[in-house]
């Protein structure tokens, strides 16, 4: 009699059963392996290098991160800043995928075994002790780029060869929304500017399945009705979860969950995980609905964000946002926020502004394919209906031109391979002080930043980095956007641009501080976009132009001209005049409230006459800015100089105490509208 053979995959990334490459291969009657599998082993493993889990049984121990190098951050505390890399909140958003995950699967007729340890010690181990009575196809994971994840698989690879049964590691493409197998172009090859990498993806067309939109596989059933999401591959159902041994661990190795362990739930693991958070809270803190590990936090009552962390979430909010085909008519279901995507997109409040579905892929509960196919979908469904056409894309001088959400897409798409692209270099990587700008000779290195950055020095109250990351820095926009990253673990797109810009451009901090903040609080933190973006609004990265500075003040006027947004997250302004919220310094000095008016009255004739004829051609002067490798996937605005912050700050009082920023260059610098808004700075939801 033959022995049962299992197919083992590692989750990590891909938190999810729709769009799965391994069920795929593991059931579909097209896959060659699918009739050599009896089993189906789904794994999850809470890694030490990524949480702090000391709390629970036989915890692995983990060095301090290595400040002096640049190719590894393997510790819960970040690098530069020793941050904690997780928040509450986004704690708990992990922890909804992971236990929802397991719940799909446990729905589905099977499991998912939940460890906690190295991956690479505990699951060789697992897996010699299963192959005396089980073979082993092999384990199967997502291929991951960036440096701490791709480490992780390289030493799990080699400890596999080395157990007595030699198993193999295999890896998915599965985390882009274009594959890698698709681009016109080597990976290693990946255009340096975003608008290059964008024209060279577009000849792949919009074709359904045949372009850059391929068709997700089709590994699970979605009851939208029931929020329940089960396997089902082709009309097979999920192959049984195998018979385990006995699950020994080394001493200080971890361990597996069992189910009489405190930590086999949501709200015991996050006991064990969040202890550590409270017991060492960060500067600024943490968000008042997160004051003890022993309940999971509450959702602030004006979170742009009121959405749970599972499979289920993410496919719903799919569903909302942009709809679905109607399964009893051939007429497109829903979709109404996505199509008015582009006149939403710079919003401030509340969910319905953008897609906010950054958070989803980031975790893998949501697939990027399965988010493209949607969008491409609702075009062939509706047609040339100008609503969609519009905020999907637009098509004017060239066969198409991303405006829209396929557009944010793509965006995410350029940072992963970007990062791969460097990865691959010895000299450079994703978390050093100078970013790609040291690999890209084209990018003129006299107006690149020279690393002289200001170094926090946490113990003084009025540091400028330490103002900035507790909301105190006296301008009212930037504060608002710290705030409500604090108590929500989400900032808008217009948010997220403005506060990197004030503290690099500004306030002259090492960039790396607020990349480590934002990866500690955001729940929709990815490593290629998080890092990248900063790069890019730190002018170290992949933006040729990287005098890019915004004016917040300007800006908050443009999006929050009423001040509703600032008096939401700022309550001590509540009752200051909207003609002074944003400028509160003014309130005792009305004698230059006059001369603001004045300067704001010209502003604003001049932006409206600018606007007009942005609105007129946005598409062309977006192309001729194209071609002269200024256009980076954002729109034009007006021109401000560093001159006019730093000179109103100067006389804000609060607003410029403790600025150690950079002086403005001579000349004016270029205030951006961000085309970008649905990953990181650039497509953050």
């Amino acid at each position: 009699m033959s022995l049962p053979n299992t197919f083992v995959h590692l989750h990590t990334l891909d938190l999810r059963v729709h769009d799965s490459p391994s069920l795929h291969l593991a059931h579909a009657p097209s896959s060659n392996l699918s009739s050599k599998i009896t089993h189906f082993l789904p794994v999850y493993i809470f890694d030490p290098r990524q949480l702090d889990l000391t709390r629970l049984p036989n915890a692995p121990s983990v060095s301090a991160p290595k400040k002096d190098s640049p190719k590894t951050r393997a510790s819960p505390r970040s690098r530069v800043a020793g941050f904690h890399r997780t928040s509450p909140h986004r704690l708990a958003l992990l922890l909804e995928a992971v236990f929802g995950l397991r719940e799909s699967y446990r729905q589905s007729g099977g499991d998912m075994l939940i460890g906690y340890g190295r991956p690479e010690i505990l699951l060789p181990t697992l897996l010699d002790s299963l192959g005396n009575t089980s073979d082993i196809a092999g384990v199967w994971a997502q291929e991951e780029i960036t440096v701490e994840e791709s480490n992780v698989l390289s030493s799990l690879r080699q400890s596999l060869r080395k157990n007595h049964n030699k198993v193999e590691l295999h890896t998915n493409d599965s985390k882009t929304m274009i594959p890698t197998k698709h681009l016109p172009f080597n990976p290693k090859d990946t255009p340096d500017v975003y608008t290059a990498f964008r024209k060279k993806v577009e000849g792949l067309g919009l074709g359904m399945g045949g372009g850059m939109l391929v068709e997700p596989l089709k590994t699970a059933s979605w009851d939208e009705g029931n929020r329940a999401i089960k396997v089902s591959v082709e009309g097979r159902d999920l192959k049984p979860f195998p018979d385990l041994p006995d699950r020994e661990v080394g001493q200080g190795q971890g361990g597996w969950l069992g189910p009489n362990d405190d930590s086999n739930s949501i709200e015991g693991m996050y006991a064990a995980l969040s202890a550590p958070l409270f017991d060492s809270p960060p500067i600024g803190g943490w968000s008042s609905a997160a004051n003890s590990p022993y309940s999971l936090p509450a959702r602030h009552p004006h979170t742009a964000v009121p959405f749970g962390g599972s499979e289920s979430s993410g496919l719903t909010r799919l569903d909302d946002y942009v709809g679905r085909p109607n399964s009893d008519s051939d007429r497109w279901s829903g979709g109404l926020k996505a199509r008015t995507y582009k006149s939403t997109r710079n919003g401030l409040l509340g969910d319905g502004f953008s897609t906010k579905f950054a958070s989803f892929l980031s975790l893998g509960t949501l697939s990027a394919r399965e988010a493209g196919w949607r969008v491409g979908s609702m075009l062939e469904n509706l047609g040339r209906d100008k609503d969609a056409w519009n905020n999907v894309y637009s098509d004017t001088r060239s066969w198409f031109i991303f405006l829209g959400i396929l557009f944010e897409l793509l965006w995410r798409d350029f940072f992963q391979y970007t990062t791969f692209k460097y990865s691959l270099s010895a000299f450079s990587s994703l978390f050093d002080p100078l970013g790609f700008s040291d690999q890209i000779s084209t990018y003129p290195a006299n107006e690149r930043p020279k690393g002289d950055w200001h170094t926090p020095n946490w113990d003084n109250p009025d540091d400028p980095a330490r103002r900035w990351c507790e909301g105190r820095t006296g301008v009212p926009f930037v504060d608002a956007c710290m705030r409500e990253l604090r108590e929500t673990g989400y900032m808008s797109n217009r948010g997220r641009q403005n506060v990197a810009s004030f503290l690099t451009k500004d306030l002259y901090v090492d960039w790396r501080v607020g990349a480590e903040f934002f990866e500690m609080h955001l729940i929709d933190y990815d490593t290629c976009s998080n890092w990248g973006n900063w790069q890019y609004q730190a002018g170290v990265g992949n933006d040729p132009r990287s005098s890019r500075q915004f004016n917040p003040i300007k800006q908050a006027n443009d999006y929050d001209p009423h001040g509703e947004y600032v008096r939401t997250w700022l309550p001590e302004l509540k009752d200051v005049p909207a003609e002074l919220v944003q400028i509160p310094w003014l309130l005792h000095d009305p004698s230059k409230l006059e001369v603001v008016r004045a300067t704001e009255g010209e502003a604003a004739i001049e932006g409206e006459a600018e606007a007009e004829a942005k609105d007129e051609d946005e598409e062309a002067e977006a192309e001729a800015e194209a071609e002269a490798e200024a256009e980076v996937g954002e729109e034009a605005g007006e021109e401000t100089t560093s001159k006019g912050i730093d000179g109103r700050a100067g006389e804000a009082g609060a607003a410029g105490e403790g600025r150690t920023g950079r002086k403005g260059g001579e000349g004016e610098v270029r205030e951006e509208d961000g085309e970008g808004e649905e990953i990181g700075m650039v497509i953050e939801e």
